[in-house]
């Protein structure tokens, strides 16, 4: 996998007016609350203190205050001295950082942000959650097949392993949308499904979730999304740490533009090798996939999922963020 040449992602990662409107939507806020929330929670318990913790937050910061209302993160007057943040939109970074106040950020995009070194970024590494949630395709259609968005999570994993710092957790959030989706890459997803069914422990599995391939990329292209987006985490890891899935969602959104479309969500965690022999290793793999070629087991969020205790943190939280709109934290 080689970088490629560098591309102007612009197109499918600047947010956009439905993005923003989502961010503050009672389904974004399901997905916080039952997939971030937990795996946050867990990991503050393990490390006994407040986390350090990287986001493209978008212009009201939501996950931020959320994160810090839980007790994950800590503030001070002045701001989140063990946050980093980025955004690539200019009117949506000044929102942000005005309500963030000297919580250190860029408006920059995430990848340049991690793959040219930036400081802003590797000054506050390690980092023991990462919130990459894209309001664009992963695969975009004007990049090379293996993304710089993989890329820079490849650079992170492996810098993570430099200084075994472990355990950390990513969580992921992508649209699934084909006529964004960069079709080389496409095709090499679908290759790579196909050298997985000529493998005999995942043969089965692969011929009872997907007879054909080409048939579940065109009538099922979320879920084709769902499995090939953990299994080149899985590959990135392979070689370099333990990987657990956490968890696979995905809820339907729409707009003008486009129509109809799924986000997907995935949590991964990250932890030290605790054994470095090679069968060890390919059984961890073997298992990760054949988890991964499971459908049954990835929520499907809707407005049935959305409980009272949801609506009431949903309420909670845009009351302290309108607090905090009226009062910004202040900076030097």
């Amino acid at each position: 996998m080689s970088n490629g040449q560098k591309s102007d992602i612009k197109k499918v990662n600047e947010k956009t007016v439905d993005a923003y409107s989502d961010f503050g939507g009672l389904i974004k806020h399901t997905a916080r609350y039952i997939l971030w929330l937990p795996e946050a929670k867990a990991l503050r318990r393990e490390e006994n203190r407040f986390l350090k913790y990287f986001t493209l937050p978008g212009k009201w910061a939501w996950d931020i205050f959320f994160l810090e209302k839980e007790g994950i993160i800590q503030r001070d007057t002045r701001g989140f001295s063990g946050v980093r943040f980025c955004d690539n939109n200019s009117k949506s970074y000044s929102d942000a950082k005005r309500l963030l106040g000297n919580t250190v950020g860029k408006k920059e995009n995430f990848e340049k942000l991690v793959l040219e070194k930036q400081r802003e970024f590797w000054d506050g590494f390690p980092y023991d959650i990462y919130n990459l949630d894209f309001c664009g395709t992963c695969f975009p259609d004007n990049q090379p097949p293996f993304s710089e968005t993989f890329q820079a999570i490849e650079k992170i994993i492996e810098k993570h392993v430099e200084g075994n710092h472990f355990p950390f957790v990513i969580f992921l959030t992508m649209k699934a949308f084909d006529g964004e989706t960069n079709p080389q890459a496409k095709e090499q997803l679908i290759q790579n499904i196909e050298t997985n069914r000529a493998n005999t422990s995942f043969a089965q599995q692969i011929a009872t979730v997907i007879p054909d391939t080409q048939n579940f990329v065109a009538q099922r292209f979320t879920d084709f999304i769902v499995i090939s987006v953990p299994k080149i985490i899985c590959h990135l890891a392979e070689r370099h740490c333990d990987l657990e899935v956490r968890s696979r969602a995905k809820y339907l959104r729409s707009n003008a533009a486009i129509g109809n479309f799924f986000i997907t969500k995935f949590v991964f965690k990250f932890s030290r090798r605790r054994q470095s022999h090679l069968a060890v290793i390919n059984q961890n793999y073997i298992n990760n996939v054949l988890n991964i070629m499971r459908l049954d087991n990835v929520i499907a969020i809707d407005n049935a999922s959305i409980t009272q205790d949801i609506r009431r943190s949903s309420d909670e939280l845009k009351q302290y963020i309108e607090q905090m709109n009226q009062n910004p934290l202040e900076s030097q």
